[in-house]
């Protein structure tokens, strides 16, 4: 058995949907004024540059335009209205001169920054204050002479000498010490050139291994690593103190 509705409530229930309705129909005016109020703004943005290019352009044109009829009709208009000729003269004369310095300007600019871009670097290089190493420092390094490892070689002995590229043995000692360098590893990653037989290489404390002509140039400008920036000038320090 059903219950019939009240007046009351079948009332409410129709006030809260005008009311939905109503904020709804709100919502969507307000969407559509922000909707219309941005196209407005790109429309007034849009105009304003094509009437910046439009003002522009013309300017130029009646530029060309004045600059020939001054040229042109110079003696005539200077006989008739001698003030109004050398205005335009003045001016046209400023724009000339304003034109061949920005010119002048930018050239001067560019000749600058590619002639000049060594003397820059070398000077914002010394203000960072770069510590180079000196000849005693390189001298200390450990140095290596690279030999290949023939191709039967390889064959010949264990898998893992396959991918085996050379060996670095240690020069100047009774008892060298040698490394086993791999095929990506037998790379000077300065010059960026694969290692020689029989190539000097110089081993720094860090482990990294580099040409002798490559890394010597690069330790006097900066005592650090090329690839991980440890400071030889530390470990040289410490061993002399330990000495």
């Amino acid at each position: 058995m059903t219950t019939p509705r009240s007046p009351s409530s079948s009332s409410s229930s129709s006030s809260s949907s005008l009311e939905e309705d109503a904020l709804g129909s709100r919502r969507n005016s307000d969407e559509q004024d922000l909707s219309l109020g941005h196209l407005d703004s790109e429309s007034t943005s849009s105009v304003a540059k094509h009437l910046e290019s439009a003002n522009t352009m013309f300017s130029f044109i009646w530029w060309i335009i004045g600059f020939y009829w001054v040229s042109a009709g110079g003696q005539e208009l200077a006989q008739e209205s001698p003030r109004i000729y050398w205005l335009s003269i003045v001016f046209l004369g400023f724009d000339v001169f304003f034109v061949v310095f920005c010119v002048a300007l930018a050239c001067v600019i560019g000749i600058a920054v590619c002639c000049c871009l060594p003397c820059i670097i070398a000077v914002l290089y010394a203000v960072a204050d770069q510590e180079g190493a000196s000849k005693e420092d390189i001298e200390q390094l450990t140095k290596f002479k690279f030999r290949k490892v023939g191709d039967a070689n390889k064959h010949t002995g264990e898998e893992a000498q396959e991918n085996t590229e050379g060996i670095m043995t240690e020069c100047g000692t009774d008892s060298p010490i040698e490394h086993t360098l791999l095929q990506e590893d037998a790379e000077c990653c300065i010059c960026l050139s694969e290692y020689e037989d029989g190539t000097e290489l110089r081993e720094l404390p860090c482990g990294h291994h580099f040409h002798c002509s490559c890394v010597d140039k690069w330790l006097y400008i900066n005592a650090t690593c090329p690839l991980c920036k440890y400071n030889i000038l530390k470990s040289s320090n410490l061993d002399r103190e330990e000495v």
